[in-house]
């Protein structure tokens, strides 16, 4: 009965830590919402070019009409060059990076000062470039080997530990916990793919 109830507590904290990791705003590095980043600078091709389709494709089908309209105020504006230019870029580039930032249900903080791409996107996007995505899958894999093994080793150390003390018992399971959950939750990452694009 005792080891039942260990194991229904054990699977409720596991069942925590996983829905906790999937469902708390997680602080990720975005590029999108840079001055310098894809969508700024697609935004302000299309002021250069009078083409609205280079920003177009970064937002959805329902939203084509809100930048279509915004481009239109902003062409007037832009053309005037000087500071007018500046304003009217500025407004186009916050505009189309809002609309982006909705479709992939991503919140919008305003525009971001420019500056240089994580790691991570920095070797996605060379990969891009150069046809060749074996950069990307080794910067994974050396990644994912590092903490897999640091989480692991931890559990291993304190599991021999965990009946000395119930100190040392929580110790042991919160390291297998972490390592359990970073396992499962990575697994699951990796099967469902990706979670967000923009839709159409």
């Amino acid at each position: 009965m005792m080891l039942q109830l260990k194991t229904v507590k054990l699977s409720a904290l596991i069942a925590f830590f996983f829905l906790a990791g999937l469902t708390f705003p997680q602080q990720a590095e975005a590029h999108c919402d840079r001055i310098n980043g894809p969508v700024a600078v697609d935004a302000r091709k299309a002021l250069e070019t009078g083409d609205v389709g280079h920003a177009l494709i970064w937002v959805t089908e329902k939203q084509s009409d809100e930048l279509k309209s915004v481009f239109e105020q902003a062409r007037k504006v832009y053309v005037k060059g000087d500071e007018s230019k500046e304003l009217a870029e500025r407004y186009f580039m916050e505009t189309t990076v809002r609309l982006h930032r909705e479709a992939e249900g991503m919140p919008f903080t305003g525009l971001k000062p420019a500056q240089p791409n994580p790691k991570d996107i920095a070797v996605a996007e060379e990969a891009l470039q150069s046809g060749d995505v074996e950069p990307v899958a080794t910067m994974l894999a050396s990644e994912i080997k590092e903490k897999v093994t640091e989480l692991h080793q931890q559990a291993i150390e304190t599991q021999g530990k965990k009946s000395e003390s119930v100190a040392s018992g929580r110790e042991a399971v919160d390291a297998y916990v972490r390592y359990i959950v970073y396992v499962h939750s990575l697994y699951k990452t990796i099967q469902s793919g990706p979670a967000h694009g923009i839709g159409n």
